[in-house]
């Protein structure tokens, strides 16, 4: 039997698992269904982070986060259509995300709107953020707003964070996860969250722990398939009301070390172990106001952030001292002012500036034996400024919203960009049918970044390559259009359909130069042409009082117009399907399905990495108001790539390289 038909026989299976349900539970007691996944039209507030996005806005709340029992952002964002995640080669156990096509650089990721800068050698990492204080996320796909900047060519992904309640609260939530299969795969978290006001200052604080043992498919080798790690993230909100003037401050760390194991040849016929270990902290200070202002409402935030990266390459365990050791600092600074609802007629104004200054400095420090040391500075003092300002128009006309913007862009090497937008979008009922339509046609423009120009990245003691940056980069310039429809039945059915082209010319990407050795050169060049294409379906059903349905399917393809050939590291076909039951007031149960298409792992598709389907099942137990018991089986056919080999070329297989794995949590009220 073909792994084709394997993988859709297992996604098939998973589907009647959570059509199970209703079966066996049918005579439970009515409950209320929590609202899962909300799509929105139209103007948002201050405390949605994503300030007046007149565009079609996908959010995920923290009520469907905690009833997935999902520990952090990358395991929740690839519920929405179009959006999934990237296991980054560069950094073992990291995710970055990937929206119609788009990946690491084109994807905006911010925190109450304020961006987050990425890591030195990939994409923002989404497993560091942690489910514990997210109130919602949301999630814009394509170019289609110009209140975002050159890095939404692809999306943008806010997370919204809780608020400081006028009731002291502290809830505590601790859960842990076993593998079925391999060998160790342990794991353990613990979030921690209080909130309240004290005097007249409302405050929250959040913390979140979470470590995970290396496991390995096959001890008989030498390299393991999972990484090890651990992750911390924490904040502190301060906010003070004084007359019409709000002062809010925050605090945010994000702190997180990997270990992976690779094998690689010490000698003609042995092999050996080698340690790749990474140590990332990132601070970001924020001070801002918000208050009313004239015919409108001002925002000013000052933001400060600190990056220290700390990568050990390729080490061998048997020497006391570290072989590579590469440091990279990052400091980003950046003022944002805003002034939106400026009601002048029919129309509703935002504008505003921004100013921002990121600075890298990277050093690389050597030792083939004990005694030498080489230190080399890779990047002294780099830095990149930019300048921008945004104006975007609201206004209806009958049933239509049309909200045209454009956004101006300055930098220091680059010079000046004008990049237009404009979204329309259509409100109508037909007897018991309500029908939402939108077009949003945007332009984007992105200067390379700190990583694409400068970074340095050498791998040649355990795989023969070696990345540079390249100084010679030109920006890439985009074209993104959207054309969707939503309709909803009155019986709580709803379905929706969305097109998507996404042009990009110069588009950043490696390449493999000739160095005439048998080492192997990687740097960064322009392509003439990418094309970006595809559709994403979906439905959503109140199919009873007590159960609910949810499926979505995306098709893109990403196509490099010079050779014809499909970019690498992304599927064709993504599909899911969930059902979530509640039976009687206390117990809940899902049953979550994903399929994932093959896809090619180089540029010239001559590999692929192959398809497959997870399929996952979870319960819970509202014990009290204040105790929540919850568990699933993850993964629960077991599907997992190929073990690794002790080779000198790796096969590369994105399956999952953890195996079934049962998770078992509670969640407490404590105060």
């Amino acid at each position: 039997m073909s792994n084709y038909y394997i993988s859709f026989l297992k996604f098939s299976l998973g589907l009647l698992l959570c059509l199970g349900h209703q079966i066996v539970w049918s005579q439970a007691i009515i409950t209320e269904v929590v609202p899962e996944e909300i799509t929105v039209l139209g103007r948002q507030s201050w405390d949605t982070g994503l300030i007046d996005a007149p565009v079609k806005v996908e959010v995920l709340n923290k009520e469907y986060f905690e009833q997935q029992q999902y520990q952090d952002l990358s395991q929740g964002i690839s519920d929405i259509p179009g959006v999934s995640t990237a296991n980054t080669a560069r950094r073992s156990g990291s995710k970055s995300a990937l929206i119609q096509g788009f990946g690491e650089n084109s994807v905006l990721v911010m925190i109450d709107g304020t961006p987050i800068s990425q890591n030195s050698s990939f994409g923002f990492d989404l497993s560091q953020i942690s489910t514990s204080d997210i109130e919602k996320v949301e999630v814009i796909k394509g170019g289609a707003s110009a209140l975002y900047g050159s890095q939404a060519m692809g999306g943008v992904i806010n997370i919204v964070t809780k608020r400081p309640q006028k009731k002291t609260k502290v809830d505590l939530d601790i859960s842990s996860a076993q593998a079925t299969s391999g060998e160790s795969g342990f794991s353990r978290n613990l979030q921690l969250n209080s909130s309240g006001h004290f005097s007249s200052i409302g405050s929250k604080l959040s913390l979140s722990y979470r470590d995970q043992d290396s496991f390995d498919l096959d001890p008989k080798t030498i390299g393991k398939e999972g990484v090890g790690f651990e992750k911390i993230h924490g904040s502190l909100y301060l906010e003070k009301k004084w007359r019409e003037i709000n002062l809010f401050t925050n605090y945010i760390l994000l702190k997180g070390k990997t270990t992976s194991q690779s094998s690689r040849p010490y000698s003609s016929s042995a092999f050996g172990p080698s340690i790749n270990e990474t140590d990332t902290t990132t601070q970001n200070f924020k001070l801002g106001l918000e208050t009313k202002l004239g015919p409108g409402s001002l925002r000013g935030v000052l933001n400060y952030e600190t990056t220290e990266d700390i990568v050990n390459l390729n080490d061998n365990p048997n020497t006391p001292f570290n072989e590579t050791l590469k440091d990279t600092r990052f400091e980003a600074k950046r003022f944002d002012l805003i002034y939106k609802d400026i009601k002048v007629a029919n129309h509703d104004l935002t504008l505003g500036i921004l100013v921002k200054e990121d600075e890298v400095n990277q050093e690389t420090t050597t030792q083939a034996v004990e005694q030498i040391i080489v230190k080399t500075q890779d990047i002294d003092q780099k830095r990149i400024r930019s300048y921008e300002g945004y104006l975007q128009d609201t206004y209806f006309y009958g049933n239509f919203e049309l909200s045209p913007g454009v956004r101006y862009q300055y930098d220091d090497n680059f010079g000046s960009y004008a990049a237009p937008k404009v979204n329309i979008s259509h409100y109508t009922d037909w007897q018991s049918l309500s029908f939402k339509s939108w077009l949003t046609v945007g332009t984007g423009f992105r200067t390379p970044s700190v990583k694409e120009r400068f970074f340095t990245l050498d791998h040649t003691s355990v795989a023969n390559y070696i990345v540079i940056g390249n100084d010679q980069l030109e920006p890439e310039e985009s074209v993104s259009i959207q054309l969707g429809e939503e309709i909803k039945f009155s019986n709580d059915f709803t379905i929706h359909t969305n097109f998507f082209l996404n042009k990009v010319s110069n588009l950043i990407d490696t390449v493999e130069r000739e160095t005439g050795t048998s080492s192997r050169l990687f740097t960064y060049d322009n392509f003439d042409e990418v094309i970006s294409r595809g559709v994403e379906v979906g439905m959503k059903s109140q199919v009873s009082s007590r159960l609910s349905a949810k499926l979505n399917y995306t098709y893109n393809e990403t196509i490099n117009q010079k050779t014809n050939n499909l970019l690498a590291n992304r599927p064709l076909h993504v599909g899911l399907f969930s059902l979530n039951y509640d039976v009687a007031k206390r117990w809940n149960f899902q049953s979550l399905s994903r399929f994932f298409g093959s896809k090619y792992i180089d540029n010239e598709n001559q590999k692929t990495s192959p398809q497959y389907s997870v399929v996952d099942l979870r319960a819970s137990y509202q014990w009290s108001k204040k105790l929540k018991i919850y568990s699933s089986l993850n993964n629960a056919f077991n599907t997992t790539r190929v073990p690794i080999q002790d080779t000198v070329v790796p096969v590369i297989d994105d399956r999952p390289t953890l195996g079934r794995q049962i998770f078992i949590g509670l969640k407490m009220e404590v105060l």
